[in-house]
């Protein structure tokens, strides 16, 4: 308790990108704080899968049939899309691809699936199968997760 005070208790709170990027720290160690240990655990077992991946998949004929190598770019928007994701969904698996985008996988069931992949300038192309219906698409990642993959992946899990 002592702790959301103190990140809320400045009268007036500072404009300067130090002072923004302090704030968006302490923030984040707070809603970190709030997560219940098993969710945390889950997510940083995640930020590990994805960095096993990245390190499988970072050089050239990775899958021995030559496949792109996943750049250190394509790597930083996944973390960053991994983060992204809100704390009361699932997480996804990982994969790697041969044109060298890594994706993301959500999966209920065979016809209950979402796939979203991370291309180097930042587009998210995703596929999703829904029952009978299909969805696919792409949409620019700027930092949050795009509406559209948010209730795809809703969707997968709640249709």
């Amino acid at each position: 308790m002592t702790i959301s005070l103190a990140l809320t208790a400045s009268t007036t709170p500072g404009r300067s990108p130090a002072a923004i990027y302090v704030q968006e720290q302490a923030m984040t160690g707070w809603n970190h704080y709030q997560q219940p240990i098993s969710r945390g655990h889950a997510r940083q077992t995640a930020q590990e899968n994805l960095v096993a991946l990245f390190d499988r998949c970072a050089q050239p004929n990775w899958d021995g049939h030559n496949a792109a190598a996943v750049s250190q770019q394509v790597y930083c928007l996944a973390y960053r899309l991994l983060e992204a994701l809100p704390p009361d969904l699932p997480l996804p698996e990982f994969g790697a691809e041969p044109d060298g985008q890594l994706t993301f996988e959500w999966h209920r069931a065979a016809r209950r699936t979402l796939s979203v992949s991370i291309s180097p300038d930042g587009d998210l192309h995703f596929a999703a199968l829904l029952g009978a219906s299909r969805n696919y698409g792409t949409e620019a990642f700027w930092g949050d997760l795009p509406q559209p993959i948010l209730e795809l992946i809703g969707r997968v899990f709640m249709g």
